[in-house]
């Protein structure tokens, strides 16, 4: 057998730790990052930064951006959330962490609140129960009538309802009704929707939007990240009520934020 197909055993990585002075975690990972994404992630903010960046990503509860400089390389710590976030939010983000922009501090942060119901540890939805079964609607079984109607049964994402951030004095202008973490194989919806005025037609159409991303992945063009291309807003659109689900989120909106 060849010396590298040798496997090592654990005395043997001590060993090799201590030379090299490598340190370990003492448990796995919270979060899985796709290597690719970061990279794409710390490129453009060092094109927009126009300076070296180290970028690492976290599931922080607290601190959803952590920056400092160092010898010329601008060192940040960035919630996971931001790994698929849209270029212009990504633009903005980099002329918030170098140029301290305050248009762009408002554009990161408005981000950051129309996805709070992402911040949280990933390992909390396996040691905790998932809520499907709200209030007034039933999540699992919105999820089991579309996966059967649309998707011949073959989609494996959990589903349940998210928490309501804490807002202090301040009026919710955006809400974000529902997300998908691939990370995890989750849709979470938002909590406001379990309430008796919601149709269940609409709910049924936001678990619908995010199970396509399950089953539709974000695609490239031009080194731009597309979450809705073409392909998905008209497989969007073979929902059976989609313009009527259209039409009640624009009659129903102020409602929502309220």
């Amino acid at each position: 057998m060849a010396r590298a197909a040798v496997p090592l055993r654990h005395h043997m990585v001590k060993q090799l730790a201590d030379q090299l002075d490598l340190s370990f975690p003492k448990k796995s990972p919270a979060v899985y990052v796709h290597e690719g994404a970061r990279q794409v992630l710390a490129r453009r903010l060092e094109q927009v930064g126009r300076m070296p960046v180290a970028l690492s990503i976290t599931d922080n509860r607290h601190s959803m951006i952590h920056a400092t400089r160092r010898e010329g390389i601008l060192r940040v710590r960035l919630h996971h959330m931001f790994l698929d976030a849209p270029v212009a939010v990504v633009d903005a983000l980099a002329r918030f962490l170098i140029f301290r922009d305050r248009e762009a501090s408002g554009i990161v942060g408005r981000y950051i609140d129309v996805h709070a119901t992402r911040i949280r540890p990933l390992e909390s939805t396996h040691t905790r129960t998932l809520t499907s079964d709200g209030v007034v609607h039933d999540l699992k079984a919105i999820y089991d009538d579309l996966n059967e109607t649309y998707f011949d049964g073959e989609v494996d994402a959990r589903i349940c309802w998210g928490t309501e951030a804490t807002r202090k004095g301040k009026r919710r202008t955006t809400i974000k009704l529902g997300s998908y973490t691939a990370q995890e194989r989750l849709i979470r919806l938002h909590p406001r929707l379990d309430q008796a005025y919601v149709p269940r037609y609409f709910i049924a159409f936001v678990v619908y939007h995010e199970m396509l991303h399950h089953v539709m992945p974000a695609t490239r063009v031009a080194g731009r990240r597309i979450l809705h291309p073409a392909e998905f807003r008209a497989r969007e659109r073979e929902y059976r009520h989609y313009e009527k689900a259209i039409a009640w989120e624009k009659a129903h909106i102020d409602r929502l934020l309220k």
